[in-house]
Protein backbone atom coordinates (compact mmCIF):
# COMPACT_ATOMS: atom_id res chain seq x y z
CA UNK A 1 0.00 0.00 0.00
CA UNK A 2 2.83 2.40 0.86
CA UNK A 3 4.24 2.18 -2.66
CA UNK A 4 0.78 2.57 -4.23
CA UNK A 5 0.01 5.76 -2.28
CA UNK A 6 3.47 7.19 -2.95
CA UNK A 7 3.00 6.58 -6.69
CA UNK A 8 -0.41 8.27 -6.64
CA UNK A 9 1.14 11.29 -4.93
CA UNK A 10 4.09 11.55 -7.32
CA UNK A 11 2.26 11.04 -10.61
CA UNK A 12 0.52 14.36 -10.15
CA UNK A 13 -2.76 13.15 -11.65
CA UNK A 14 -4.35 12.61 -8.27
CA UNK A 15 -5.35 15.40 -5.94
CA UNK A 16 -4.79 14.73 -2.29
CA UNK A 17 -4.97 16.55 1.01
CA UNK A 18 -3.69 16.07 4.55
CA UNK A 19 -6.17 16.41 7.41
CA UNK A 20 -6.04 16.62 11.19
CA UNK A 21 -9.01 16.69 13.55
CA UNK A 22 -9.34 17.44 17.26
CA UNK A 23 -12.46 16.24 18.99
CA UNK A 24 -14.20 16.16 22.34
CA UNK A 25 -15.82 12.96 23.57
CA UNK A 26 -19.30 13.96 24.80
CA UNK A 27 -20.80 10.50 25.27
CA UNK A 28 -19.97 6.86 24.80
CA UNK A 29 -21.12 7.04 21.18
CA UNK A 30 -20.37 10.62 20.10
CA UNK A 31 -17.20 12.58 19.39
CA UNK A 32 -17.82 16.28 18.78
CA UNK A 33 -15.42 17.64 16.22
CA UNK A 34 -13.88 20.69 17.84
CA UNK A 35 -11.30 21.66 15.20
CA UNK A 36 -10.53 20.58 11.66
CA UNK A 37 -7.65 21.55 9.40
CA UNK A 38 -7.12 20.21 5.89
CA UNK A 39 -4.43 21.23 3.38
CA UNK A 40 -4.52 20.36 -0.33
CA UNK A 41 -1.46 19.07 -2.20
CA UNK A 42 -0.67 22.54 -3.59
CA UNK A 43 0.33 23.59 -0.06
CA UNK A 44 -1.85 26.72 -0.17
CA UNK A 45 -5.48 25.66 -0.44
CA UNK A 46 -6.72 24.89 3.04
CA UNK A 47 -9.70 24.90 5.36
CA UNK A 48 -9.44 25.60 9.07
CA UNK A 49 -12.59 25.50 11.17
CA UNK A 50 -13.48 25.50 14.82
CA UNK A 51 -16.78 23.79 15.56
CA UNK A 52 -19.20 24.41 18.36
CA UNK A 53 -19.92 21.28 20.46
CA UNK A 54 -23.42 19.84 20.40
CA UNK A 55 -23.51 19.40 24.19
CA UNK A 56 -22.92 22.02 26.86
CA UNK A 57 -19.97 21.38 29.14
CA UNK A 58 -22.11 21.45 32.28
CA UNK A 59 -24.35 18.73 30.78
CA UNK A 60 -21.48 16.30 30.18
CA UNK A 61 -21.00 13.28 32.38
CA UNK A 62 -18.17 13.92 34.88
CA UNK A 63 -15.82 11.44 33.13
CA UNK A 64 -16.11 13.36 29.86
CA UNK A 65 -15.53 16.66 31.68
CA UNK A 66 -12.36 15.14 33.21
CA UNK A 67 -11.25 13.84 29.82
CA UNK A 68 -11.76 17.24 28.24
CA UNK A 69 -9.82 19.02 31.01
CA UNK A 70 -6.92 16.59 30.57
CA UNK A 71 -6.85 17.10 26.79
CA UNK A 72 -7.08 20.86 27.16
CA UNK A 73 -4.18 20.93 29.60
CA UNK A 74 -1.91 18.37 27.91
CA UNK A 75 -2.91 17.95 24.27
CA UNK A 76 -4.92 20.36 22.15
CA UNK A 77 -5.19 23.39 24.48
CA UNK A 78 -8.60 24.27 22.96
CA UNK A 79 -11.37 25.88 24.94
CA UNK A 80 -14.56 23.85 25.18
CA UNK A 81 -16.69 26.38 23.35
CA UNK A 82 -15.39 28.67 20.62
CA UNK A 83 -17.22 31.87 19.74
CA UNK A 84 -20.58 30.60 18.40
CA UNK A 85 -20.81 33.59 16.09
CA UNK A 86 -17.85 32.26 14.06
CA UNK A 87 -18.05 28.52 14.69
CA UNK A 88 -20.56 26.27 12.98
CA UNK A 89 -22.09 23.44 15.03
CA UNK A 90 -20.22 20.12 15.04
CA UNK A 91 -23.04 18.41 13.15
CA UNK A 92 -22.05 20.39 10.02
CA UNK A 93 -18.53 18.95 9.80
CA UNK A 94 -19.35 16.38 7.12
CA UNK A 95 -21.00 18.98 4.88
CA UNK A 96 -18.09 21.43 5.29
CA UNK A 97 -15.47 18.74 4.68
CA UNK A 98 -17.36 17.36 1.70
CA UNK A 99 -17.63 20.83 0.15
CA UNK A 100 -13.84 21.24 0.42
CA UNK A 101 -13.25 17.80 -1.11
CA UNK A 102 -15.65 18.37 -4.01
CA UNK A 103 -14.60 21.96 -4.74
CA UNK A 104 -10.92 21.01 -4.81
CA UNK A 105 -11.47 17.68 -6.59
CA UNK A 106 -9.66 15.73 -3.87
CA UNK A 107 -9.11 12.05 -4.75
CA UNK A 108 -7.82 10.83 -1.38
CA UNK A 109 -6.93 12.11 2.07
CA UNK A 110 -3.87 11.50 4.19
CA UNK A 111 -3.98 11.68 7.97
CA UNK A 112 -1.61 10.93 10.85
CA UNK A 113 -2.77 8.19 13.12
CA UNK A 114 -6.19 9.25 14.30
CA UNK A 115 -9.26 7.07 14.02
CA UNK A 116 -11.61 10.07 13.78
CA UNK A 117 -10.09 11.17 10.46
CA UNK A 118 -10.52 7.68 9.01
CA UNK A 119 -14.13 7.54 10.22
CA UNK A 120 -14.98 10.90 8.62
CA UNK A 121 -13.46 9.79 5.31
CA UNK A 122 -15.39 6.52 5.43
CA UNK A 123 -18.63 8.43 6.01
CA UNK A 124 -17.85 10.58 2.96
CA UNK A 125 -16.76 7.53 0.94
CA UNK A 126 -13.35 9.00 0.08
CA UNK A 127 -10.19 6.89 0.25
CA UNK A 128 -7.88 7.73 3.13
CA UNK A 129 -4.44 6.61 4.17
CA UNK A 130 -2.55 6.84 7.42
CA UNK A 131 0.79 8.54 6.69
CA UNK A 132 2.37 6.48 9.44
CA UNK A 133 2.63 3.79 6.75
CA UNK A 134 5.33 5.94 5.10
CA UNK A 135 7.75 5.10 7.88
CA UNK A 136 9.15 7.32 10.59
CA UNK A 137 8.25 10.94 9.96
CA UNK A 138 9.21 12.25 13.35
CA UNK A 139 6.90 14.08 15.70
CA UNK A 140 5.95 17.70 15.97
CA UNK A 141 6.15 19.35 19.34
CA UNK A 142 2.70 20.81 18.76
CA UNK A 143 -0.84 19.48 18.91
CA UNK A 144 -2.13 22.40 16.88
CA UNK A 145 -3.85 20.96 13.79
CA UNK A 146 -2.43 23.52 11.37
CA UNK A 147 1.11 23.13 12.69
CA UNK A 148 0.92 19.33 12.53
CA UNK A 149 -0.51 19.19 9.01
CA UNK A 150 2.07 21.65 7.69
CA UNK A 151 4.88 19.68 9.35
CA UNK A 152 3.76 16.41 7.73
CA UNK A 153 3.15 18.14 4.40
CA UNK A 154 6.71 19.48 4.43
CA UNK A 155 8.08 16.02 5.25
CA UNK A 156 6.04 14.32 2.53
CA UNK A 157 6.96 16.82 -0.16
CA UNK A 158 10.74 16.76 0.41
Amino acid sequence: MKQHVAEMMMVGEKNWAIMDVEYIRTSKTHRCIRKLYILAKDGFTDLELDFYPCARYKDLDKRYQRSFRFCKAHIHKLSYEPNPRYAPPCNTVLAKLNAFIVYNDIDFILYKGGRIEKDLCEELDIPSYNIECFGEMGKTQSHDSKTEVNYYYANLCI
